[in-house]
Formats: structure tokens, C-alpha cells, sequence
């Protein structure tokens, strides 16, 4: 007994505005937060648990950073996007250029206008323009696309930029089509005149000119598509051009069919409609971003 007292003698006497100081919580802010001050189940690891928290947190950081980045690629990928000169999706655009030049856009089409003393310049970055020069300025007209420059001579010509089988085409006048300075066939022209067209061969590269019928290409004009004897892949890839989202025919052996028709352009959904009717085609799903034929 007096050894335990000896023993208390010896103890730090009481402060009672001391405060215990405890040593610093090694599981950190996280873990205190999980915890909510209940107790784990005993064989929980309170640490495991506060690294994947932070992991979901830098996971859900990265996927909003890369999400971004996509969008800001999509931005400086696509010219179009800062375009001059654009026409909606569903929409024909009638646009005066500086010059006077008269130009008429095709749904989807964009481009660019530029000049210099000694020329003037359009990049059509994407659909189908027809253009109605304007009276000789002295600086020749130049319409460029990734696939061919195309110099008019006081005529009404059409330059496509989009898979449509054809380049440029005269519909008055004559234009000299030229491929661009890189690449295979470099530097190779046709000079076309009315009725005429000129193509690019994928195969070679090689710059290639065939009659056409203007009328029936330049039809969307006046708020029509027409076609005789055309692969019906053709025909649902034309109407796709005219409708926000996507079309999508999942019948291979039906894309050979061939199909004659003018189809309005005022109702695509109905123009749709009547394409699969004629050629027995299931119309699986009619939604605002998609249309899926079978």
C-alpha cells in the first residue's frame, strides 16, 4: 500500500483547463468524413476506402478534362465551325459574297471567303455550293476543297465538296478544274463546259470528266431530290443531308436496289417513309437524332 501511494505521490497533479492533446488523426480529413463518427466493422479498411474515394474523385476530374479536350478538338478539326458562310442542317442558303458573286448552299454546307489583289477566294468546306459569278473584277475567282480548285469564267457552276460522285459541275459558262499542287496527280485540269462534270478517281487520284445531268443534281434548288436509277444507298445517304442526326440502312443487299422518284424535301421523314415502302424496307425506329432502315 505505501509503495501505491508513493507511486501517486508522484503523478503530475490535475490541471483542470488542461486539455489532453491527442495525437493527429493518421486517417486524414477523407477517412473522418466516411467515418461520420460511427465505428468500421471490425476487418474494414477505413484506408482502402478513402483511396478509392480519391481515385473516383481524380477519375471523375480526368473524364471532364478529356471531354473537354475532345470538344475542343472537335472545334479546331472542323473548319466549318468558323465558317464564313453556312446553311443549317434542313436548310438552303441564298448568300451574296463582297464581289457580287451569288452563292446557294446546300444543307450542311459551309465555307470561307477570302481575297487578295490578285484573287478571289472560297473554301468550301464541306456540302454542295452553286455559285453565280458576278462580273469580271480583274482577280480571277478560285473555289478550293480539299480535293480540287475549281476557276470559273463568267458562268453558273456547282463544287461539291461531299462524296456526291462529282467534284464540280457547269451548268453555263466553262470552269477549269484543277487538282491541288500536292499529292498524286498534282498540278492535272480539265477545262468543262455545260452538261459536263469532273471527278476525282479514288483509286489514283486522277482527274477524270463525264457528261451529267445539271438539272437533276442541282434539283435540291428547288426543294426536291431526283433520281432515276440510282442505288438506294445513294438516295439514303442524299436525304441523310437534310435531316439533323443520322440515317442508318442495315441492309446490305437492299443498298444495290435501284430507285426512280423525285422526293419532296419539305417532309424528309415522309420522303423516308416512301423510300422504304417502295423498296420493302422496314422502318425500325423514326427518333429526332436517328433513323434506322432495315
Amino acid at each position: 500500500m505505501d509503495q501505491r501511494l508513493t507511486m501517486a505521490d508522484h503523478r503530475p497533479p490535475r490541471n483542470p483547463d488542461h486539455k489532453t492533446e491527442r495525437p493527429s488523426d493518421p486517417l486524414g480529413p477523407e477517412l473522418r468524413q466516411l467515418k461520420g463518427g460511427r465505428a468500421f466493422p471490425p476487418g474494414f479498411d477505413p484506408r482502402a476506402i478513402a483511396r478509392r474515394a480519391r481515385r473516383r474523385r481524380h477519375a471523375l476530374r480526368g473524364g471532364v478534362l478529356g471531354v473537354s479536350g475532345l470538344a475542343l478538338l472537335w472545334v479546331l478539326y472542323d473548319p466549318g465551325l468558323t465558317a464564313d458562310y453556312s446553311a443549317p442542317v434542313g436548310s438552303i442558303e441564298r448568300i451574296t459574297l463582297p464581289d457580287g458573286t451569288v452563292a446557294q448552299l446546300d444543307s450542311g454546307a459551309s465555307m470561307s471567303w477570302s481575297e487578295s489583289e490578285s484573287e478571289r477566294r472560297i473554301r468550301l468546306h464541306a456540302g454542295i455550293a452553286v455559285f453565280e459569278t458576278a462580273g469580271r473584277s480583274g482577280r480571277d475567282l478560285v473555289v478550293v476543297t480539299e480535293a480540287v480548285e475549281a476557276r470559273p469564267v463568267g458562268t453558273v457552276f456547282a463544287v461539291s465538296a461531299d462524296g456526291t460522285g462529282w467534284s464540280a459541275l457547269v451548268q453555263s459558262g466553262r470552269v477549269r478544274v484543277t487538282l491541288p499542287a500536292a499529292g498524286t496527280g498534282a498540278g492535272a485540269s480539265a477545262l468543262i463546259g455545260p452538261g459536263e462534270a469532273a471527278s476525282v478517281d479514288d483509286a489514283d487520284a486522277r482527274l477524270e470528266t463525264s457528261a451529267i445531268d445539271v438539272e437533276r443534281a442541282l434539283a435540291w434548288r428547288e426543294g426536291v431530290l431526283d433520281f432515276k436509277n440510282a442505288p438506294l444507298a445513294e438516295v439514303i445517304e442524299a436525304l441523310d443531308r437534310y435531316r439533323p442526326g443520322r440515317v442508318l440502312l442495315l441492309n446490305e443487299r437492299a443498298a444495290a436496289k435501284r430507285f426512280d422518284g423525285v422526293l419532296s424535301l419539305d417532309d424528309v421523314d415522309r420522303s423516308l417513309q416512301i423510300v422504304a415502302e417502295s423498296s420493302g424496307l422496314q422502318l425500325l425506329t423514326n427518333w429526332p437524332m436517328l433513323v434506322i432502315l432495315r
